[in-house]
């Protein structure tokens, strides 16, 4: 027999249903597993996104790479084409550096011997001049006229030989040396008189009075021209020969 409410509608008790109660018990079931579903694709959907952000970074990552090596090699290229002006550029420095080495090297023979020219007197003839940078240069057609003392610096020097009008003029000459510029010793290795006139090519005296004389001009040392090379002890004292004695 079906229950009959006869009570009016108004009368009626409402009832109250709270938030997230269930209205209908049966359909608990139901509900649960419809948040479940809506679980499970808010989880699809979230790996889904970081999915593609990771996707997305790993593309402009690969991207980033891609430019970079194409600008190594770009750079890799411009380089390999540069180098023959690379090799041009340090092979003329380095011959530029090799001329300098030499430049400085190099003594100045044209203002040398132009001081000895100029300061020679008028009455005094020369009949051999050499000039070299080191003791041990080995000078052609020197013809023996290199002085014993010109081992007692390692330094260009000058060896002068020649015959004057009198001693004093040999003095003159001795004194005009010592003022040339550059000019650290000036040596006499010997000043003779003949008894009679000479008969040799190698002898410039006409007279007996006339002395002929052999002279060693020593210049200032320069950086890079000759060795420090230490001088033999005969040749660093005077000459063992009564000859007229080294002028300073």
């Amino acid at each position: 027999m079906k229950a009959v409410n006869l009570m009016p509608p108004e009368g009626r008790a409402r009832r109250i249903v709270l938030p997230g109660a269930v209205k209908d018990p049966a359909a608990a079931p139901r509900s649960l597993g419809a948040y479940g579903l809506l679980a499970a694709l808010a989880t699809g959907v979230l790996l889904a996104g970081g999915w593609a952000v990771t996707n997305r970074q790993l593309h402009e990552g690969n991207a980033k790479l891609a430019r970079s090596q194409a600008a190594a090699q770009a750079a890799e290229a411009k380089v390999a084409a540069l180098k023959p002006y690379t090799d041009f550029a340090a092979l003329s420095k380095s011959r530029v550096d090799t001329l300098n080495d030499l430049i400085k090297g190099r003594f100045d023979w044209s203002a040398g011997l132009h001081e000895v020219a100029r300061v020679v007197p008028k009455n005094v003839d020369l009949i051999s001049l050499v000039g070299t940078v080191s003791p041990n240069a080995n000078v052609q057609g020197a013809g023996g006229g290199g002085s014993s003392l010109r081992s007692a610096l390692p330094v260009p020097a000058i060896d002068l030989i020649g015959c004057a009008g009198t001693q004093s003029d040999v003095a003159r000459l001795l004194a005009r040396l010592r003022a040339i510029d550059g000019v650290q010793r000036v040596t006499l290795s010997s000043s003779e008189k003949a008894d009679g006139s000479g008969g040799s090519d190698s002898d410039c005296r006409t007279t007996a009075q006339m002395p002929q004389f052999q002279v060693t001009v020593f210049f200032q040392a320069q950086q890079g021209i000759v060795p420090a090379v230490a001088a033999t002890p005969a040749a660093a004292t005077t000459p063992a020969a009564p000859t007229p004695g080294s002028t300073k």
